[in-house]
This record gives C-alpha cells, structure tokens and sequence, in this order.
C-alpha cells in the first residue's frame, strides 16, 4: 500500500525509492475531520496522487494540518461531509496558490476514495483555483566578488580537512588496537579508522571507564579529521556546483552508480534535473579532481555506512563532539538550510552589501551559466569568426546600391512620420474665424499650404468628410498624391489633416456606437488590434475636448435615425 492509516491517528507513507515518512494528526482539535483528513492524504499518495517524495509529503500534512486548526478557530466542527461551499470557498482566500492547491488534490482524493463532498464542492473542484500562481523571479547571479569570495572559503575549508584527513590516516598507520597498546593518538586514529564511528565510541567509553584517559575533545578532533563532517561535505558540494552548473536536486541525489569513468582524467556524470529528467554531463577537469579528492575523502566512511554507502555526499551529523553523547549518525545531505546558515556563521562571509552572504542554491547554477557566457563573449556577433564586423556588416547588413539605400530611407522616414502623428494631438476648432484658425494651428496651416480661401472652405464645412473636415483631401498620407483619400472613417481619427468641430460630433458618436457593436462580435485581442488605437483616439483625446452642452446637443442628435455611415459590404453590423 502507497499510504496507511495508524492509531493513534497518523498516516504512513511508502513512497517511491523505499522512502517511508510517518505523518500525525491524532492531535488535531476535530477527531471526525482528523480522520476524512487522513483518509484524503492517503488516497492521494503515489501512484493515485501528487505525494511521492518526503518533502511534498511534509508539506501536505503541514498545509492539513494547519487547515484543521483553522477551521476550529473559526468555529468549524464535524467531518468532511459536513464542511458547506461557502466555508470552504471562504477559507480559500485566505490561502496561498500552494496551499489551494494541496487542499484541492486531498479533497478531490476523499471525494474519489470516499464521497459525500457536497455538491457545490465537487463543483469548485472541477473548476479553476481561486488563487494564481505568481510568477516567479529569476535567481540574480551572485557578482564577482561574491562569487570569488564563496569560492576562496570553500577552497580553503576542503584543504584544510583534506589535510588533517591526510594526517590522521597517517597516524592509523602507525597505531594498533588501543585495548592492548593503550589510548594513545595513533592508536585511538587506528580504531576509529577500523571499527568506525560508532563502534569505536561503545570501545572508547569501555576504554575511558577503565583507564580514564580518553579526552572526548581528542575524540571530536579525530572523528572531524577522518571522516567528512557537514560543514566539509557543504563546502565540497557547493564547490562542485560551482564548477558543474549542476541543478541543486540533480548534485543533491547523486549516486555513486551516477559516475562512469571514461579515462583517467574524465568522468560522464548522470543526474536528474526535476522538471526536464535525466541528463548527463562531461565533467571539466577541475569538476573531475574535486570529485576525485571528495571520493578519497569519503573512503572511510563511506565503509561504514551500510545502506547510504552508495549516496555521494557521506557525512556525519553534527553536533556530536565527545563521548557522553549520543553515538553519530551518517547522513547523506549536507544542503539543509539549517546547515546552511550555520556553515554561512562559521565562515563569516558576507555580500557586497556587508550582509551574511546567502548560499542559494539556484543562484550558483545560474552565475556558473552567466559566467561562462560571458567568458565565451569576443565582443562582437559574427557569423564567420574568418570576417571582421565591418566585413559582415557590408556583406549581410547594408544595401548595396543607391536605390536600395534610398527606398530604405524612405520606409524609414514614412515609420517615423507614422509614429510622429499618431503622437500628436488632435486638431479641434470650435471658431469659424479663419484668422483665429490660422494662429492656432500654424503647423497645420503650413504643412498642408492654406491660404484664406482654403481655411474658409475647412470651416464653412465644404470639405466635410464623414466624422471630421480634411484640410487637403486630395494630399492625403494613405494615398498618392493627386488621388482622393480612400481611407476608412475611423482613419481620419489619427490622420493629421483632419479638424474637428462641433459639427461632427453627431457622427463621432456613431462611430463610438459602431466601434461597440463590433467590439461584441470580435475577440478583444481582434478589437484592439483592429479598432483599438481609433477607439482610444475617440474616448480619451477628441470627444474630452469639447464642452458638455456640445456633447449633450450631439448624443440626442446622434440617438436619431442616422444617415448612411460609408461602409464596405463585409464592415455592416451583422
């Protein structure tokens, strides 16, 4: 069975790899909610469900149990069954994505295994969460120093215990058993190296109640020499994080099946990187002597070790100096964040902000790759590394006559008149004088080379088109010159030899009305790709211009039987 329900109340879950965690809820406040609580973490426990590694299934029975305590707090009594939608739902939001999300796949597990969800519920649980993920940051490189920094104190740490390793590997050599030579430093190296850890801590204390001379700190220097503790196998880790790029997970469950040895001085390294799988990597040379020196180093240990003997990182326990205290244990990952933050105290390193540096272990992959980037970076992008960057400019990036040179002036000239007058204003005249006209609107007058008579034309209405009056409608930007405009209404919003008076209001507001009819037929990324610029032009530039009293006279004008609004065939309302 993937999961069992204990008494008292707990679940045991088997979970892939023979992992067993043991979760309790016996403590809970509501004993029937307790229970349909544990019946829902076990059916939704691998293969039936998401829980298939111990830290998940930590979080599923934190995220449970706070659950269970909430609800008591809230005044919430009975089973599953009993829970109504709307305490649920209102329970929701106060979570997190997460914590929706695992309350969603326990619930939906009891349902399935079990029943009686009410109905409005099982509705919710078939619909989307309440809550959205946030999208989440990228790890930020560490910068230089930091990065020479963390590398220098794990550097100066692997020497430092590799070379007491050394020397009291040297000292076992020259000792034999201490029960009949004596507690002596050599001899006392002899054992530990011999009988291991533990074994030789139940021979020490025989030793100690018998002789009284063995010094427990002599012993914490001697375990800490021979085998790695976790503060050295931290600092190998993440020294060959640093010089693999490896993913966190992938160097946290690394095996020593994982290391195949394709010569003497290289390695092909398997990991499995937990959103993609499998994958492999060609070790660099210096990846390949540390994981070399580490292997050296984790000999002895790695002897007595009986089942972790084939995890990588082998270490023992902290906090386990002396005799007196409870025999050490083997443990097979260093990267805890309590050790962590504990290996980061003990070396006093800080960021460049004089803060305690924090060992993050997806900002090291993430430096390795922005290091090597920039490492491989010549200074210039070039096809052919044979060409220079100004031989592969002339040959793929520039135009090799005149009349190109000149027709991509003129694209680029015509983009930046685009851009140019869909930025400016809009023109609004509420004076017929044309001298008025003329003083307002001087660009506009000598751009489009007005005289008197051709202001007065503009104003008395003469060159009316459908929403706005055109200063020159046969010099339009959309056309050759010479030939009439063919643009679409909407297009004289943004065109800059359109005016627009309180004359034309009537017809802009049909157009507004026409803008809201298509955008109910037509998907808002359509809408906003087609009619958007025009339709903001309308609403937040034009009709703001002008006076209440105007656009009140035009929107009872503009209720009234509309004349023809000049359409193709394919652009009526359906």
């Amino acid at each position: 069975m993937p999961a069992e329900i204990l008494q008292p109340l707990a679940v045991r879950f088997t979970l892939p790899g023979g992992v067993v965690h043991l979760g309790a809820l016996h403590d809970l406040p509501d004993p029937s909610l307790a229970a349909d609580l544990a019946a829902g973490l076990a059916a939704a426990t691998h293969p039936h469900g998401p829980i298939r590694t111990r830290s998940v299934a930590q979080q599923y029975m934190t995220t449970m149990r706070r659950m269970a305590r909430d609800l008591d707090k809230l005044g919430v009594a009975g089973s599953l069954a009993d829970l109504s939608t709307a305490t649920l739902v209102r329970y929701w939001l106060t979570c997190d994505y997460h914590r929706e999300r695992r309350i969603r796949a326990v619930l939906r597990a009891f349902q399935e295994a079990c029943g009686g969800l009410e109905h409005g519920i099982r509705v919710h649980l078939a619909g989307r969460r309440i809550n959205q993920a946030t999208k989440s940051q990228p790890n930020v490189p560490y910068s230089d120093g930091e990065w020479r920094r963390l590398e220098a104190e794990c550097i100066e740490r692997i020497a430092e215990a590799h070379r007491a390793h050394r020397q009291a590997l040297v000292a076992a050599t020259r000792g034999t058993d201490p029960s009949m030579r004596g507690a002596t430093g050599d001899n006392l190296s002899w054992l530990w190296l011999h009988a291991g850890p533990i074994a030789a801590r139940a021979t020490a204390e025989r030793l100690d109640a018998g002789q009284s001379t063995v010094d427990p700190a002599q012993i914490a220097q001697l375990e800490a020499a021979l085998f790695p503790a976790t503060d050295t196998a931290l600092a190998y880790l993440t020294l060959f994080a640093m010089r693999t790029g490896i993913v966190p997970d992938g160097i946290d469950g690394l095996k020593l099946a994982d290391i195949t040895r394709t010569s003497r001085s290289t390695v092909l390294l398997s990991y499995r990187k937990g959103r993609t799988g499998n994958e492999a990597l060609n070790l660099p040379r210096d990846a390949v002597r540390l994981l070399d020196r580490w292997l050296e180093h984790s000999v002895p240990l790695r002897e007595h070790a009986g089942e972790l003997s084939e995890k990588l990182w082998l270490h023992l326990g902290p906090g386990r100096g002396g005799l007196g205290i409870r025999p050490p244990k083997v443990f097979s990952d260093p990267r805890a964040q309590a050790r962590r933050r504990k290996w980061i105290e003990s070396s006093g390193l800080l960021d460049d902000g004089g803060e305690p540096f924090p060992l993050h272990g997806g900002r090291i992959p993430a430096t390795y790759h922005q290091r090597r980037d920039r490492k491989m970076w010549t200074g210039r992008a070039t096809i052919d590394p044979n060409h220079s960057a100004r031989v592969e400019g002339d040959h793929y990036l520039s135009s090799h006559t005149p009349a190109q040179l000149d027709a991509l002036d003129g694209i680029i000239e015509q983009a930046q008149g685009d851009i140019r007058r869909k930025a400016g204003p809009p023109v609004i005249t509420r004076d017929e004088d044309a001298a008025a006209f003329a003083a307002a609107f001087p660009g506009l007058v000598g751009d489009a080379g007005l005289n008197t008579e051709g202001i007065q034309a503009l104003l008395s209405g003469e060159q009316d088109v459908f929403v706005a009056a055109c200063v020159s409608p046969l010099d339009s930007p959309h056309a050759p010159a010479g030939t009439l405009c063919p643009a679409r209404p909407w297009v004289c919003l943004l065109c800059p030899l359109a005016a627009f008076a309180p004359r034309h209001l009537p017809n802009l507001f049909r157009l507004k009305e026409y803008f809201a009819r298509q955008s109910r037929h037509m998907t808002s990324a359509q809408f906003l790709q087609v009619f958007g610029p025009y339709s903001i032009r309308l609403d937040e530039d034009i009709l703001p211009r002008f006076g209440n009293a105007a656009i009140d006279a035009a929107a009872r004008q503009a209720a009234e039987p509309a004349p023809f609004l000049p359409l193709h065939p394919e652009e009526q309302s359906k």
